[in-house]
This record gives structure tokens, sequence and C-alpha cells, in this order.
């Protein structure tokens, strides 16, 4: 994840990452072209004085050669030559070794006629330039240097300032955070003088609002329904206990009585997962505490010993002392839903195996195939055609899991169902 002033930042620092590379050898290109012109200017300026002196003092030919032969010798940056021709003047760059400096310099000339006392003499007038590597190194860290001062400057101010501009919506979002629906009630968002984030916290408070009520519908609906179903639901199972009572029944009336039983049954069981699945959904199992889970697990495995007896179920347990802090009920509506389960699946003269060990539980029976993973946890959904159910036991226990950040799973191996919950 990333946050939001770094996501804005990123493009800007990429930005002028690019106009700092982009920016040396331009800098370079025009610096070198306004010197190269400015040593232009100065080499016909030299030339042109040189012409008008040398014509000015009225020398005899003898003394213009010994003055030339002179200059040529002891004059850095300058070489004469007679010719018979003009030639037009030539300007170029040229890098060679310079003994005087014993290093291969870069030197820009100007070739050009000069006329003294009608005798016509090629020059050559050159400089010497700087090394173009030192020139392209000092451009490019003054412009390094400057463009990550400003980049410096501009990153404090960019994030001194948003960070002004963004605090109302990162304390609206700090509240957002605190919100719970359980507790049915509205968090108070900050206030703010930005129509955005005054228009956003209206928005959220809005939606805020109707969730709780839809919350509190919700709820009111399951809680009343449930309850509802639950007198015309005894009354129902009344009669009927009163019907397999009655010795008026033909064994066909009997049998049709004991399936409406029960279904009806099935019906009472349905309708108080239900409830009990909207009391979790609800968050109304809110107490907590310090459980000994091997002591609950114990405790819960001995109320299924008649169980397993009945159904020729041998069990086995592997237990280790383990704290864990959670509701007391939820916790023992969890280990007795696995445990329903485990019975259920075991075929007669099976084995039900239960491990805890490192903060791991491990619920295993035998079976013979594997279950529908796919449909193990869906409410109403059956992983097996053989033993028909609720549908909602395991549909509770990973609402239970989830509830408290619990790592529940189903593996078939080795002829065992393995539901296992890390703690």
């Amino acid at each position: 994840m990333k946050k939001l002033l770094d996501q804005s930042l990123r493009p800007l620092v990429i930005y002028a990452f690019t106009v700092l590379v982009i920016s040396i050898p331009v800098y370079f290109l025009i610096v070198d072209w306004i010197w190269e012109n400015e040593l232009d200017k100065h080499h016909h300026a030299i030339r042109e004085k040189l012409e008008k002196r040398l014509t000015r003092l009225s020398l005899p030919d003898t003394a213009v050669d010994n003055m030339i032969a002179a200059l040529d010798k002891v004059q850095p940056g300058f070489s004469f030559s007679e010719t018979a021709a003009p030639r037009p003047d030539s300007l170029y760059t040229v890098i060679r070794f310079d003994s005087f400096m014993n290093d291969r310099e870069q030197f820009r000339c100007l070739t050009t006629d000069i006329r003294v006392n009608g005798k016509l003499y090629r020059v050559l007038v050159e400089t010497n330039m700087e090394e173009i590597d030192e020139t392209i190194l000092a451009i490019a860290a003054a412009t390094v240097f400057f463009i990550t001062l400003l980049l410096i400057g501009f990153i404090y101010l960019n994030r001194k300032t948003a960070l002004r501009i963004w605090q109302p919506f990162y304390d609206t979002l700090a509240s957002l955070h605190t919100f719970r629906l359980e507790t049915g009630k509205a968090v108070p968002l900050p206030a703010s003088d930005v129509t955005e984030f005054a228009d956003l916290n209206a928005s959220l408070d809005s939606l805020m609002q109707g969730s709780l009520a839809s919350y509190r519908q919700q709820k009111e609906f399951t809680e009343n329904a449930s309850h509802e179903l639950q007198t015309p639901l005894a009354i129902v199972k009344s009669q009927l206990d009163m019907l397999l009572q009655s010795q008026s029944l033909d064994a066909e009336q009997m049998r049709i009585v004991e399936q409406v039983y029960q279904a009806i049954n099935r019906v009472s069981r349905i309708n108080k997962n239900l409830l009990l699945l909207a009391r979790i959904e609800h968050a109304q199992f809110e107490e907590n505490g310090q459980l000994a889970l091997d002591q609950t697990l114990a405790a819960v495995a001995a109320q299924f010993s008649d169980r397993f007896e009945n159904n020729a179920v041998h069990y086995a347990e592997n237990i280790e002392p383990f704290p864990i802090e959670a509701n007391p009920v939820l916790t023992e509506i969890l280990l007795t839903n696995l445990l329903v389960n485990a019975v259920r699946y075991t075929p007669a003269g099976g084995d039900v195996r239960v491990h805890l060990r490192s903060g791991i539980l491990t619920v295993s029976n035998t079976g013979p195939t594997a279950l529908q993973a796919e449909n193990l946890f869906r409410r109403f959904a059956q992983a097996s055609g053989e033993h028909a159910g609720s549908g909602l036991g395991l549909a509770i226990a990973r609402e239970i899991c989830e509830r408290y950040g619990w790592q529940i799973g189903y593996d078939f191996a080795d002829g065992m169902h393995r539901f296992s919950v890390r703690f």
C-alpha cells in the first residue's frame, strides 16, 4: 500500500529527474556555442587589429618579415605564412597535442589572410579552450546541485503544505476506523471549512445513519422472526408428542407423524442456529475472558460419551494446555459443532480423534470419501448427501473463527476427515 502524498509526489520527482538528465547536455551545447561564437568574434578582432597596426607602421619589407618571423616564434596562438592567392576564412575546432602544456588540448582556430606592404600572408589565430570533459563535469555538478536543492525544497514544501491541506481527510479517516455497527451510534466527524471535505463528511454521516438504521431493522426482524417461530413450533411439537403417544394411530399414520416430528425438530434447530448466527454477526457476544481451551474441550467431549457409545465410535484425544481469550459460549459452540460434525460423518466402528497442540486444534474422523470442500462452510449447503443436517453448523463455526481471526480448514487424507483450527 502506498500513501496518497507519495502517489502525487512520485511523477513530479520523475519529471524533475528527467529534466535534470536532459538539461546537462543542453546546457553544455548552449555554453559551448556561446563560447565558440565569442572566440570567433575575438579572433576576427585580432585579425583586424593586426593588419591595421602592421600597415600603419609603414615598415620596409625586410623589417616586416623580421617582425612577422618574431611574432610567429614568440607569440602563442599565431602562425604566419606567405601565400600567393587569397582564400576564404576558415573557422574550426581541433584537438591536438600541445607541447607547451604537454597534453592534448582543444583549440578554436581562425585561418585568414592579411595584406602588409602588398604581400599576402596566411595567418592562423588559435585560442586554447577548456577541455570538454571538465566543462561537462562542471556544468553537470552545478546543475545537479541546484536541481537537487530545488527538488528537496519542493518535496519539503509540498509535504508540509499537503499535510496541512489533507489533515481533515486523515482526521475523518481516523474517526471512521472507530465506527462499529454494533454500537448503534455514528461517530462524530471533524468539521472542515473546505467544501470538498465538508461534502465528504456529510455523505459519510448520511451513509453511517443509513447503515445503522438498516442494521437495527435487520436485527429486530431476525430476533422477532426467530422468537415468533419458537411458539408455534413448540405447539406443533407438543401436539405431535401427543399423537405419537396415541394408541389410535396405525403403523402408516405413525410413520407419517414421526417424519413430521423429525422435520419440525430440524426446523427448530435451523431457527435456533439462524438466531445464533444473527447474534454472532451483530456482535452480541462481547464478553471475552481467559479460557483454558484444553479444559473446555475436555468438558465438551465428555458430553458426547453417550453418542460415541451409541454409534460404536472410538474416541481418542491428545490435548495440551492452551489458554485463549474469547467468549466462553462461542468457544463451546465452536467445539460442539466440530464434534457433532465428526460424529455425524463417522461410520459405525470408526474413530474420532481430537488433538490440541501448539495452538492448533485438529478434529479427525474416519470416512470413505472426501467431503465437498466448496460447500463445507456455506449456509444450508450439504457437503455430503448421506447425512443431512441443518447446513448451519460449520457455517457457525466459520463465523466464530472469523470473529476472532482464527483460521479454520479441512482436508482429507488416509481415510480421515480433518478439520483444523489455528488459534
